[in-house]
């Protein structure tokens, strides 16, 4: 082909496939109640308030059997004072399976002026919530020249390739919220059931309207007073107003086809969803590999347990969706925990042991609501192990935990075992006291100069050894001994901490002990050297 033609070609190619750059959102004018705002309605002396938090959440079919979620948040708050500063640092969770599409914010002066959010200045990443391995996708973004009497607000669009809305939360985490509403516009070949969980204090009006694009369904709360985090409480997600969505049913081509009507459904589409023995020749040789010298069940599951745990890193991204087979997660050596769970099944069925997915609402997510068949409550999968002389639960994607073993934030809860086309009932247990018994022990002399001396050893069981495990692992090399040596010395620079000896870190199936030599000397509060 001639470089004219080619040129004349590659022009018109790109114009075909040019995408417009989206629209920027509406903002609605700051009216002079919210300039003149002094304080907090529900709470004094806050230092800021929601002024409003509105979602609208459109449930609709692009093209034939190829349906979109859009959501988008558009939230406006209030700084009434310096305390109230934090409240411009902006953290949004989401489930992984979410796109973000477009952020935007701005700061509005008590003088009227306003000043953009810089998008870049906007990040998205993994965070941490109650426990190593509930990590989410994280928005975050701080605006920019924040003073008292401020207004700063922001609007988030986030679009799934498919029509199971996440649950929508009204409260805004740490903040009160004056009015929180949300619409959802549902598609009309599609049924949707949707369950409002207010509480006794925030109740949620309901309505719903007929439109052409389909059925518009309206929920709106006032005066949101903010939960606040404490000791041992409740977690967030467990105290918010929420609302839950479950797709029902799906007309296509004059029939209707039943999607989530009762807890089997939702098996039966983790089980669709689910590649893992597609293609799995790597996986296969590698389980003849590991588990050829055992005759032991138990050794044989130990043994891919060890592999998987520290040959595949976690995500540490909580959500069940699964999409990845068993051989791309090996070849990626990555996988989101429930990928790796469902990789652990594969292996284990594989390798002639049966072994079941199992859904857990955690403690520190989102409760389960036993009426409400919906896959989007869950925030994991962990693995269910049955020998014959009793099942076993573990979670390779956890890299501290020993096989048989969980962190306290999976034990004691109520899982669901996915069956084939079927769920079956998983009650997790609680540890026993003896599992998390940690002992120290340590031998040390006093010389007459009150210098003392001698060797520290410390050993740590259960969740104890787990949670310790996970902070040390995410240590660089470098700077482990110096964690540990600040863990002997118990922070105090006069302690000489040396011959420190801990465990192999990515081995959990080693004892937690950890050994080091301690040289000090002890003194009273007037400078006088002092015995024990």
């Amino acid at each position: 082909m001639r470089p004219k033609y080619l040129s004349l070609l590659m022009l018109f190619l790109a114009i075909l496939i040019y995408v417009p750059r989206a629209a920027a959102f509406d903002w609605d004018p700051i009216t002079d109640a919210e300039k003149s705002m002094k304080s907090n309605p529900l709470d004094p002396g806050a230092g800021a308030v929601v002024l409003f938090k509105r979602g609208r959440v459109e449930v609709l079919e692009k093209q034939s059997l190829f349906w979109t979620t859009r959501i988008v948040t558009y939230e406006r708050i209030k700084i009434f004072n310096d305390a109230g500063r934090d409240a411009a640092d902006i953290k949004l969770d989401a489930y992984k399976y979410q796109r973000l599409s477009k952020v935007e914010g701005r700061t509005i002066l008590p003088s009227g002026e306003i000043i953009p959010l810089d998008a870049s200045k906007v990040f998205r990443g993994k965070t941490y919530e109650e426990g190593k391995s509930f990590a989410i996708v994280q928005t975050s973004f701080t605006f920019p020249s924040v003073q008292p009497g401020a207004i700063v607000e922001f609007q988030i669009e986030e679009t799934e390739d498919w029509f199971y809305p996440s649950p929508w939360i009204f409260d805004t985490r740490g903040l009160g919220t004056l009015d929180s509403s949300l619409s959802v516009l549902v598609g009309p070949r599609l049924g949707m059931a949707q369950m409002p969980l207010d509480t006794t204090t925030n109740k949620i009006a309901t309505t719903r309207t007929e439109t052409v694009q389909g059925t518009q369904f309206t929920f709106s709360v006032k005066d949101l007073h903010p939960i606040v985090r404490e000791p041992f409480s409740v977690p967030f997600y467990d105290q918010a107003t929420t609302v839950l969505f479950n797709p029902t049913e799906l007309a296509f081509s004059g029939q209707v086809f039943p999607l989530i009507q009762k807890w089997d459904d939702v098996a039966a589409r983790i089980t669709e969803s689910n590649n893992m023995e597609k293609s799995e020749k790597e996986a296969k040789n590698r389980v003849k590999e590991l588990t050829d010298k055992f005759a032991d069940p138990h050794q044989k599951a130990d043994a891919i347990y060890k592999y998987i745990q520290q040959n595949i890193a976690s995500s540490d991204i909580v959500g069940v969706a699964l999409g990845e087979t068993a051989d791309e997660i090996l070849a990626a050596k990555r996988g989101d925990p429930d990928e790796i769970n469902a990789l652990f099944v594969t292996m284990l069925k594989e390798a002639k042991i049966e072994a079941d997915m199992v859904l857990v609402a955690t403690q520190n997510w989102q409760t389960l609501v036993r009426g409400f068949p919906n896959r989007g409550q869950f925030s994991r999968i962990i693995t269910r192990v049955n020998f014959k002389d009793g099942a076993v639960f573990a979670d390779p994607a956890d890299p501290a935990a020993p096989f048989g073993e969980l962190p306290w934030f999976d034990r004691g809860v109520q899982g669901l075992a996915v069956k084939g086309t079927k769920i079956q009932e998983a009650v997790i247990p609680l540890g026993t006291p003896d599992d998390n018994v940690s002992t120290t022990n340590a031998t040390l002399k006093v010389a007459k100069d009150w210098t003392t001396e001698g060797d520290s050893q410390v050993e740590l069981k259960g969740t104890e050894a787990i949670d310790y495990r996970d902070e040390l692992l995410e240590e660089s090399p470098e700077k482990i001994d110096q964690y540990l040596t600040n863990y002997f010395s118990f922070g105090s620079s006069d302690t000489e901490v040396t011959n420190i000896v801990h465990p192999d870190l990515k081995d959990s199936s080693q004892s937690f002990v950890l050994k080091a030599h301690l040289k000090s000397k002890l003194n009273n509060e007037g400078g006088q050297a002092v015995s024990f």
